[in-house]
């Protein structure tokens, strides 16, 4: 080290306590994560399991104005239904265990200034739940999960004339899109799903080009409320998106989270987990705790028979630690007519 004259700037030792020990992490909480906005979670006692999935006909199978089939005169014969029971079948689930671990030497945590072993946990839950965003992400944009009608080209829904960044006041492809989806999902469950339990998921980059084409711009014009919450005068948690929180009356949800797809070394490389050109409309009544053994209309669903489990482990012979996160789920979509799934939305 070369000698130097004493100075304001070198006369002490700089360390990690002359910024309060200030830790600089920009990952979000696990309670800020979009999917458990539109996704329920199902607690289960087993790893591998059935659910029971009803067809939905007989309850709205009305085949004469006049009831005539079902009508009973005195003295006759009640009506028996021979042919009234619905069809059913049970699906299986089956959930995986998952574990993000990492590996810190006794040392490493002696020496840190701070609380290493703590920080890192939290890290590791955060990969926890991106993974976990991932999962239902790729069950919900998989066209084979949904019946072929659930999936919209939105170019070629009648009256659209291309993607929804480009739509404008008069085209309205935003909104027809959204109705049309809305209209076959109360269709097809007999209006068992309600238009209050759909939400509409979109990317970060679709919710920007949205927000900055003519039909949306036109429609905050016209809505005082839709138009503050952009502004940032009404409370709203698409405000940094330019959205307002519902659309034409659906709740929009923007799926902001991203994943590092890079080995570590590697030029880092960051992408959505969902997919610009493919948002989907789906159903998530009630809470974000599902019962297993009741109704349930969710479109998506995440089974977890382990959720979140924080685990050190100590190796006093090598002197490590490895923390380490563990999950044992499976992300299903298991009322496919309760959702729709678009795509060339972007």
């Amino acid at each position: 080290m070369t000698a130097a004259y004493p100075s304001s700037t070198n006369v002490f030792v700089p360390d990690h306590a002359a910024s309060g020990k200030l830790v600089v992490d920009f990952a979000r909480s696990i309670k800020d994560f979009a999917v458990n906005e539109y996704a329920q979670i199902i607690p289960v006692k087993k790893v591998i399991g059935l659910y029971l999935k009803m067809t939905i006909e007989e309850a709205g199978r009305i085949q004469q104005s006049d009831l005539a089939n079902f009508v009973w005169p005195d003295s006759g014969d009640a009506p028996k239904g021979d042919d009234g029971a619905e069809s059913f079948e049970f699906e299986t689930y089956r959930t995986q265990r998952f574990a993000y671990p990492v590996r810190l030497g006794d040392l490493t945590i002696d020496q840190a200034s701070w609380n290493i072993t703590a920080q890192h946990a939290s890290i590791k839950a955060r990969q926890a739940m991106t993974a976990r965003t991932q999962l239902v992400i790729t069950a919900a944009t998989t066209s084979a999960n949904y019946d072929a009608t659930h999936y919209l080209d939105v170019t070629g829904i009648t009256g659209n004339s291309g993607a929804w960044s480009e739509s404008t006041s008069s085209r309205q492809d935003i909104k027809r899109s959204l109705n049309v989806a809305a209209e076959l999902i109360l269709q097809d469950t007999l209006n068992g799903v309600k238009l209050d339990d759909l939400i509409v998921v979109i990317n970060p980059t679709l919710a920007r080009e949205m927000a900055e084409c003519q039909e949306l711009t036109d429609y905050l014009k016209h809505s005082p409320a839709a138009l503050a919450q952009v502004r940032g005068e009404l409370p709203g948690k698409n405000v940094m998106f330019g959205l307002p929180d519902k659309l034409y009356g659906y709740p929009i949800v923007v799926e902001a989270t991203y994943k590092v797809t890079t080995k570590k070394g590697a030029t880092t490389s960051r992408s959505a987990v969902l997919p610009t050109a493919t948002p989907f409309m789906c159903a998530r009544p009630g809470g974000l705790v599902g019962v297993a053994d009741s109704p349930n209309f969710s479109t998506h669903c995440l089974f977890a028979a382990e959720e979140m489990t924080v685990e050190t482990l100590k190796d006093v012979n090598n002197r490590y630690q490895v923390i380490r996160v563990v999950e044992n789920i499976a992300a299903e979509t298991v009322a496919p007519v309760s959702g729709v799934l678009f795509y060339n939305a972007g």
